[in-house]
């Protein structure tokens, strides 16, 4: 039942910059669910324009869709989008036992030119819905760093654009890539709009937890639109900040309205 779907565990600690003050640290989570499996349509969305030709941007981005094809089974598919200055479709709805095929076309991927990023996304949710699995996990995930300098540019166009695509059913995982002209504010936001979770990976390892461990943990939607309200006891708790998820923050009038946009679980 609903009362029992959720539960949230705390602790607190002293603040480590601030010993006269304390961290207070929420997880939300929901009990385990068991479903039937029924495979997962994945579309891989990979930036390979110019700026991501380095080891720890294009080479790990590939790397780590090795990691995730190996996980995968006659059940699921899998389809390859790339773009630069445009958007190529590299592999069309393949079966996910087929690795060594997944492995080749991954490996053909040349980095080079502009970053026509909205131009990719449409194209990568076009596919999502041509080869949409009914009651499957339906999944856009990309692998950019965030620079797009052709198509839409501004932050504001690209969340327009992953708004209006996730009303096709089709999820989104967004990781991030590399460091000096990385950005970070369009990544994050276009994970927020597209009903998606944000990464950034830094390592091999990194990409293991988040492709093959906990991928495994958002592939299941329990609930749409979340909205969680806190109150402090005003006899214990003077003041507080929000550290994290500072751009979720709601109004008070939003919790009552059913059309604010909020968090998945």
């Amino acid at each position: 039942d609903d009362e029992s779907r959720f539960g949230i565990s705390y602790e607190t600690n002293i603040c480590p910059w601030n010993e006269d003050h304390e961290l207070l640290m929420l997880t939300v989570g929901t009990k385990d669910v068991d479903l039937e499996y029924v495979g997962n349509n994945f579309v891989f969305l990979i930036d390979s324009s110019g700026s991501m030709n380095s080891y720890d941007k294009g080479v790990m981005a590939i790397d780590s869709f090795k990691l995730l094809a190996e996980t995968l089974t006659e059940d699921d598919r899998v389809s390859i989008v790339t773009y630069s200055g445009s958007s190529a479709t590299i592999l069309d709805s393949c079966p996910g036992n087929k690795y060594s095929k997944i492995c080749k076309a991954l490996d053909s991927i040349k980095f080079g030119g502009g970053t026509n990023g909205s131009g990719g996304i449409t194209a990568a949710y076009e596919l999502a819905a041509e080869n949409f699995m009914e009651g499957g996990n339906n999944r856009v995930i990309i692998a950019s760093d965030g620079d797009m300098n052709l198509g839409i540019t501004s932050q504001s166009g690209l969340t327009e654009l992953i708004t209006e695509q996730k009303e096709t059913g089709v999820f989104l995982t967004v990781l991030g890539y590399g460091s000096g002209n990385y950005s970070d504010a369009n990544m994050e936001s276009i994970a927020d709009c597209g009903n998606g979770n944000y990464y950034y990976i830094d390592c091999l390892e990194e990409a293991e937890r988040v492709l093959v461990d906990k991928l495994k943990q958002t592939t299941v939607t329990v609930a749409k639109d979340v909205k969680i309200q806190l109150e402090f006891n005003p006899a214990r708790v003077s003041g507080y900040r929000l550290i994290g998820y500072e751009n979720r923050m709601l109004e008070a009038k939003d919790f009552n309205d059913d059309k604010k946009d909020a968090g998945e679980i």
